[in-house]
């Protein structure tokens, strides 16, 4: 059981290794830079979901939840 998951692993890195030895340098930073959006876009809705928590606990007041979110 043990050596097919290994195997799958290990044929799943290298696959990925081939695909990513046959992109270019301009083919890489659109990647990253996607992968950047993406990861930024998570980031501020998890910090505004957090203070819309902190608004209705009442932890802090509606001027103040919305300067932190302009």
């Amino acid at each position: 059981m043990w050596e097919k998951i290994r195997t799958f692993i290990v044929w799943f890195i290298s696959v990925g290794m081939a695909w990513i030895g046959d992109l270019s340098l301009k083919d890489i930073s659109t990647i990253v830079g996607l992968a950047l959006g993406v990861v930024t876009v998570l980031i501020n809705a998890y910090y505004k979901r957090q203070t819309l928590a902190l608004l209705r606990s009442g932890k802090v007041t509606r001027e103040e939840y919305d300067a932190a979110n302009r």
